[in-house]
């Protein structure tokens, strides 16, 4: 009896719901947003934003109509909102003055809301305002 108390007592708390999280993914966000920010659709982030973010990550070098030379680098995004962000990823953002900026070298990614948030969940940990768990 007491074996089989043991075997069935954890299957027993498993089908409580009470146990169960609302999300039932074995990785935390921040684990989900790093894998993400590492290899979203192909192209990582960290090819133009850095190994977490901070920019500088050079893209391209090219000339002005001048032929001087200009490099081209990635920007730092660990500042963004998660508005800034999402709108980034879908090609809608906005400058400033609110007017609808185009990227002209950022790919399209097609993440879902929930793909967005956990890469910027992930991006907040790295700037040190999440806690790593």
């Amino acid at each position: 009896m007491k074996q089989l108390l043991l075997i069935l007592l954890p299957l027993l708390l498993l089908s409580n719901e009470n146990t169960q999280t609302k999300d039932d993914s074995f990785l935390l966000e921040v684990e989900y947003g790093k894998m993400l920010y590492k290899n979203p659709r192909g192209i990582s982030c960290a090819k133009c934003h850095g190994k977490e973010g901070e920019g500088g990550a050079k893209i391209a070098k090219y000339y002005d109509v001048h032929k001087n030379p200009k490099i081209l680098k990635g920007l730092n995004i660990l500042n963004f909102t998660l508005k800034e962000l999402t709108a980034s990823l879908k090609n809608e953002y906005r400058n400033k003055n609110h007017k609808k900026v185009k990227h002209k070298i950022m790919p399209m990614y097609y993440l879902t809301d929930k793909e967005t948030h956990a890469i910027y969940t992930y991006l907040k940990q790295v700037k040190g305002s999440v806690p790593i768990l």
